[in-house]
């Protein structure tokens, strides 16, 4: 049987139904910080697109790509495939 994931003390069943500012309280500095001063419109974008797929309403495979290279990465997230641009292509 596989290890189950923890962060911090949590699962990530847990890590998903906690409020964002819960959350945000468990980052180290940077990334709170980053946070808590707000996302850029890209980041904004990565989101609702993010949202959409999960919800079933775009069709396909779980992949977004983008160019958004500093998001940080939230417990929604996990479960989809991200392909981050580059430069060149979108690598796996």
């Amino acid at each position: 049987m596989p290890k189950e994931f923890m962060y911090r003390g949590y699962t990530l069943d847990q890590l998903k139904q906690l409020p964002m500012d819960e959350f945000i309280k468990l980052l180290p500095s940077r990334q709170r910080r980053s946070l808590l001063r707000g996302l850029t419109p890209q980041q904004k974008i990565l989101l609702e697109k993010l949202r959409k797929k999960r919800k079933g309403e775009e069709e396909g495979k779980n992949v977004l790509k983008t160019h958004c290279r500093d998001m940080i990465i939230l417990p929604e997230m996990v479960g989809l495939t991200i392909l981050v641009y580059i430069g060149k292509a979108f690598p796996p």
